[in-house]
């Protein structure tokens, strides 16, 4: 890439016309996130040899990239001025929703599609700035109106699947996941989406299912792993899952999600040292995480160190006072003490919490 860079930039010394040459250099610029050097080229030459509507667009959309929206809107402003169409009514509609602007980002969306009345591409992004928005039921109408005008639009169907699975439409979105992944088979995220709901509805099998073939096609992130093991562990394969946990750890060593699934996998087959290694260090991270004290005080419960469990309990109790489980194993580990006082306020808690 570095030799292409060079050749692009002794090319444009010798022919500064040749705005694609510009152009074919900026993206490589902008492909190594050297925004701000493709950003300097850009305004030097826009500076030397006058604006044109190819060049505004390229560099208001670097300008996006380094978070400058205020700069990339005024450009996008003066490249509708010397052509109003639909790329540029819609990048402009980007940048305002970047900045949280979304009635305006929706007014240049609008602006597009009275050029384009069938622009799918046009209703998609105006269902995305409805979602940013907030406006979910207008948002599904703007990716329903995408694809009457391009029923491959296999995007619109992901998108349609989270509204419905925030509305806790369950079956709804599967259904639309299950249209996205016909049209685009080889969509990593989609089959881990899916494979999410498949989880929450409690089909553990068609979830792992889901997340193994995201992983096949290259989904390899922290969350793919971390996914298949709760589905794996939430179906009792306690082995795999604790695999799947620490190859999620190996990606991502400090994620406290994972830390905790893990000492909970660790704790269930009764490897208690293990256990307590994961749950601290997911607390050294998480310092108010009330679930993995509990589970760390367990683990120590386990291992007759009742001082240790005692610490635990009470520092879970801090956190979630209105758990009765906490107290109710607080009161337990009172009693392996010979606490019995403690433990009777502590079981008397637990009874007022879980009336």
């Amino acid at each position: 890439m570095e030799r292409n860079v060079k050749y692009l930039k002794n090319h444009l010394k010798k022919n500064p016309e040749d705005t694609a040459a510009l152009r074919e250099l900026i993206d490589f610029l902008r492909s190594s996130t050297r925004y701000h050097e493709a950003i300097s080229i850009l305004e030097k030459h826009l500076s030397s040899y006058g604006e044109t509507y190819d060049l505004l667009i390229c560099y208001g959309e670097t300008l996006v990239d380094v978070g400058g929206l205020e700069d990339a809107i005024r450009v996008f402003k003066r490249a509708c001025e010397i052509r109003p169409c639909v790329e540029v009514y819609c990048s402009l509609a980007r940048a305002y929703d970047l900045k949280g602007m979304y009635e305006e980002a929706i007014a240049q969306h609008q602006q597009a599609l009275k050029l384009e009345p069938n622009c799918a591409d046009a209703y998609y992004r105006l269902g995305i700035t409805y979602v940013h928005a907030g406006k979910d039921e207008d948002a599904l109408k703007a990716f329903r109106k995408c694809l009457m005008n391009d029923e491959s639009y296999a995007k619109a169907h992901s998108e349609i699947a989270l509204i419905y699975d925030r509305k806790g439409e369950k079956v709804k979105a599967i259904a639309e996941l299950k249209k996205a992944i016909k049209k685009d088979p080889a969509n990593a995220q989609w089959h881990c989406n899916l494979g999410a709901i498949y989880g929450d509805e409690g089909m553990f099998d068609e979830a792992i299912e889901e997340f193994r073939t995201a992983i096949s096609l290259g989904g390899e992130s922290a969350e793919e792993h971390f996914n298949l093991g709760v589905a794996l562990s939430n179906k009792g394969d306690i082995e795999e899952a604790i695999e799947e946990f620490r190859k999620a750890l190996a990606i991502e060593p400090n994620s406290s999600k994972t830390l905790f699934q893990l000492g909970l996998s660790y704790l269930r087959k009764g490897l208690h040292k293990k256990a307590i290694k994961c749950l601290t260090r997911c607390i050294d991270i998480d310092i108010d995480n009330a679930r993995a004290y509990f589970c760390l005080g367990k683990g120590y419960l386990d291992m007759g160190d009742v001082d240790g469990a005692i610490a635990s309990f009470e520092r879970a109790v801090a956190i979630q006072p209105n758990e009765w489980r906490y107290h109710y194993y607080l009161g337990v580990a009172y009693d392996y003490k010979g606490d019995s006082v403690k433990a009777r306020e502590a079981y008397k808690r637990a009874g007022n919490l879980h009336r």
